[in-house]
């Protein structure tokens, strides 16, 4: 009884142990390691016309991305615009008028405004 005892603590001591081990060796030192030059690395705060973006580790944080998703969509109704402008010059230029009312194709009447 006293040996399967000794067994038993001596086994979980073991295991105790090999467990903790790694946790207190030192990562090794490579050889041909280098650092990280200063120029590549993403910052943490970027100051632009939109305000202060923040970073962490190099993704943005919420804030940012709702920052850049209305630059963007705002982008892109100015680009809208710009497109559009031409097509309604030339439509007026060429006598067409346009009332602001939105026109259906009825098979039955022909164009009927809702």
């Amino acid at each position: 009884m006293k040996n399967t005892l000794m067994l038993k603590v001596t086994i979980v001591a073991v295991m105790i142990v090999s467990i903790a081990l790694p946790g207190w060796a030192e990562s090794p030192k490579m050889k041909m390691s280098t650092k990280v030059p200063p120029g590549i690395e993403s910052p943490d705060k970027v100051e632009t016309r939109l305000g202060t973006l923040k970073f962490f580790d190099g993704f943005p944080d919420d804030a940012t991305v709702a920052k850049l998703y209305d630059n963007l969509d705002f982008q892109r109704a100015v680009q809208a615009y710009l497109l559009g402008l031409a097509p309604v010059e030339r439509a007026v230029l060429q006598g067409n008028e346009f009332d602001g009312a939105i026109y259906f194709a009825d098979d039955e009447e022909g164009f009927n405004m809702r």
